[in-house]
């Protein structure tokens, strides 16, 4: 028993001095809606840029183009299809002209209300917009219009995967998120 106490004291003790060791990531409830973009170098640092929601032109999200689908998956959580549809139009429109150049461990995603919408590029390369767009369309057809989902595509050059999800939830890599 005394055993037991002391290493219950002791796990304790190691967990209060990591927990204050570690930096603290902001929490998604505190992010501001609009567009995100990350980028990683070698090392793994993050950089991140940020356009609020109201500076992103909002359009209608156009039907998606035939994609070659390789993985997608839908999430046991559900999201608000008005808030995921506001998400999906940002981020689209948070990039010029017809054509997203997509470069390597450069995600990016965009925020409203609850929800993150997101493209994670896994090699670098154009995509028309309107294959992104057919992906969300993609998505919302595969999983039910408020479930969160993603789909991983190979069109053109280079692959990437692109989804909506709650913003408390992971994207792109098994660590990262809104926040991160």
């Amino acid at each position: 028993m005394k055993t037991f106490n002391l290493l219950t004291i002791l796990l304790a003790g190691v967990s209060a001095v990591s927990a204050a060791a570690l930096p603290s990531a902001i929490d998604a409830r505190e992010v501001a809606d609009g567009f995100y973009q990350v980028s990683t170098d070698d090392s793994g640092n993050t950089k991140t840029t940020f356009k609020p929601w109201d500076e992103v032109v909002t359009t209608s999200v156009r039907e998606r183009s035939p994609l070659e689908k390789r993985r997608e998956d839908c999430g046991p959580g559900s999201v608000s299809t008005g808030e995921a549809d506001d998400a999906n139009t940002c981020l689209i429109n948070g990039f010029s002209g017809d054509n997203v150049y997509l470069e390597k461990n450069a995600w990016s995603y965009c925020v409203r209300g609850s929800v993150v919408s997101f493209i994670c590029p896994y090699s670098q390369g154009y995509k028309g917009k309107a294959d992104i767009k057919g992906t969300w369309s993609y998505v919302k057809g595969h999983c039910g219009p408020s479930k969160m989902g993603y789909a991983q595509v190979s069109n053109g050059i280079g692959d990437w995967t692109a989804g909506y999800a709650t913003k408390d939830d992971h994207f792109c890599t098994a660590d990262f998120k809104v926040g991160s």
